[in-house]
């Protein structure tokens, strides 16, 4: 990876949704820069007062224009005519947003005239959150103790308030193409969901849900859709209503214990994902929102194809050994007297734009985050790391493409060395990557940031197969390349602390010599070469009375990447164990799906 120089900044940085710029606080001051050269833009002036309490500062969502809505079941999405058409007629500028607890100030990047002070005021309470609304026109602002939400107009300078919003950081959404605004509030003792219209926000519709405490809703990625879950205590219960209000399908199951504990959309809509507190990820169809795949995250990792890598440590570096199955993945026991126990799939990431790779990981296994593909139907890569996961995600426009965070050791000298190392994994590559941030001194903890660039026309990354990157030879702080370069499209990070920040490009490197896609020493049963049939996902039907089918534990696997210093490594593999479960036929749990049996017609 090759990175620039460091940059001064006082309280953050942030890369604009497209890419283009990067702003950062600098004393009193908001530099923006020009992302692919570094080389500053524009500076504003600041009150010294107001930038020392800042705590919010974002851009403005991307206009409509410059969003592909995905084809959601067959059905093609279209901007509806006759409102606001401000952003497809090219009027629509970025903005930043800096606010702290009273006072919001917007700035446009290209007017230097124009701004916008918004003052909270002593009567309704601090700012518990602020966000941009469905476009760069309208800010929304939360209040503390759940009072309400004010959605302001920077044209009009009006504003309407909704009372009793239930979250100030959750439970809110725009309806893609239509823009429609729904909110979870809580009022009397009960979940009400109300629709506001997209630009006076008045009441559309609204309607009384039949939870306990309901945690969160997710409109689908072509808006037909509204998906509500209830809270873990009431049992496993996802509700899903028409874009009107209307219940449409109730998924629930008993089970033992605590229920849903996280749910996403696939972002090209096809299924609602939801993650339990039993560490399974249960799959439901858009059509009947019934079940049609389940994966389990066992502590034994026992399956063909699929890579284990574990992170090692030798002095101040970091690397990736991998290791031979069957394995077994470090847990934390489960103590019943906990308030908050350490269980359940409590992140998972889809991979953009297509959502053939899912991350997720299980709160028992801290340390690991699971691969899967949609695709071969199974676990396509585990990684287990030294200290627990922080955060995962996926590059936002090259596909197959994820960075991790961890959390670090609270022990002096080593908490600096942890912080600063960011770990990237790619289906392009022979192996991941433990990368060292090289900051001086790092104050607190290291932050990285995916900054959107353009898939590299040099390299086609397939979605999930033999490939043979070529490296890129260029340097960052060459300022007189043309922007349509190709080296100017590499994979790029934003990386920061406290004090400053600076800006990576990730290269490729080539695969290791004897172990291409022809090579004759790739072992039969390694990712890179083994022949997997996709399954067709345009038809679901009822799952109720298909059988379930396990993979079975695959023959003897080679270790082609064994590094030959394995200091500190955390997976524990028992040769004996091994040898005796390959020669007998067991199945593993750890991926099951629902064969289709016949084709159902559904009425409505």
């Amino acid at each position: 990876m090759e990175f620039s120089s460091v940059y001064r900044a006082s309280n953050g940085s942030i890369p604009s949704p497209d890419g283009a710029l990067i702003a950062s606080l600098v004393a009193s001051r908001l530099v923006i820069r020009v992302a692919s050269t570094l080389q500053v833009q524009r500076v504003i002036p600041l009150d010294a007062r107001f930038a020392s309490n800042i705590t919010f500062l974002k851009w403005s969502p991307l206009p409509l224009s410059n969003i592909t809505s995905p084809n959601c079941s067959g059905f093609t999405l279209k901007r509806r005519s006759g409102i606001d058409n401000s952003e497809e007629e090219g009027r629509a500028t970025p903005r930043i947003l800096l606010g702290d607890e009273e006072t919001i100030q917007v700035y446009d990047v290209k007017d230097e005239k124009w701004n916008a002070t918004i003052n909270q005021g002593n009567n309704n309470g601090s700012i518990k959150n602020v966000e941009f609304g469905r476009n760069e026109d309208e800010v929304l602002l939360f209040s503390e103790f759940q009072l309400k939400v004010t959605v302001w107009s920077l044209i009009t300078m009006k504003y309407t308030e909704i009372a009793n919003p239930k979250f100030y950081t959750r439970g809110f959404g725009y309806r893609p193409c239509t823009s429609h605004f729904a909110i979870l509030t809580r009022a009397s003792t009960r979940d009400i969901v109300s629709i506001h219209q997209n630009t006076t926000y008045r009441i559309s519709s609204t309607f009384t849900l039949p939870t306990l405490d309901a945690q969160g809703l997710r409109w689908s990625p072509c808006g037909r859709w509204l998906a509500i879950w209830d809270s873990a205590v009431a049992g496993y219960k996802v509700l899903v209503y028409t874009a009107d209000g209307h219940l449409y399908r109730t998924h629930e199951k008993p089970c033992e214990g605590l229920g849903v504990k996280t749910v996403e959309w696939s972002p090209s809509g096809d299924f609602l994902t939801v993650g339990s507190y039993d560490g399974k990820l249960c799959f439901l169809s858009n059509y009947t929102f019934s079940p049609v795949i389940s994966m389990n995250h066992t502590k034994t990792v026992r399956l063909p194809g699929v890579t284990v890598w574990s992170e090692s440590a030798a002095a101040q570096d970091r690397y990736y050994t991998q290791v031979q199955q069957p394995t077994m993945l470090p847990i934390i026991p489960f103590n019943p007297s906990d308030l908050q126990p350490k269980i359940g799939i409590s992140s998972m990431a889809f991979s953009n734009p297509d959502g053939t790779l899912i991350a997720t990981k299980n709160d028992n296994m801290p340390n690991t985050v699971w691969i899967w593909s949609l695709k071969l139907l199974r676990p396509y890569a585990v990684l287990v790391h030294l200290n627990p996961i922080k955060s995962m995600s996926w590059h936002p426009s090259i596909a197959e493409m994820l960075m991790i965070q961890c959390s670090s050791e609270s022990n002096g000298e080593t908490l600096s060395k942890q912080s600063s190392v960011v770990y990237l994994w790619s289906s392009a590559w022979s192996k991941p990557r433990a990368v060292q941030v090289p900051m001086d001194k790092v104050t607190g903890s290291i932050w990285a940031k995916w900054v959107w660039t353009n898939t590299p026309s040099h390299s086609h990354i397939p979605t999930i197969g033999p490939m043979n990157p070529q490296p890129v030879q260029s340097s960052l702080d060459q300022r007189g390349r043309s922007p349509e370069k190709d080296e100017d499209k590499r994979p790029m990070l934003l990386f920061g602390d406290r004090e400053g920040f600076l800006v990576g490009r990730v290269t490729d490197d080539p695969i290791p010599e004897g172990l291409g896609p022809n090579s004759e020493n790739l072992a039969k049963d390694d990712q890179l070469c083994h022949a997997w049939s996709p399954i067709e996902w345009s038809h679901y039907s009822a799952t109720s009375d298909f059988p379930k089918k396990s993979m079975p534990v695959s023959s003897k696997m080679q270790d082609h990447y064994t590094d030959s210093i394995r200091s500190k490594n955390l997976i524990s593999h028992n040769n004996s164990s091994r040898s005796s479960s390959l020669n007998s036929k067991e199945v593993d749990d750890t991926f099951e799906f629902l064969a289709r049996k016949s084709s159902v017609s559904i009425q409505t």
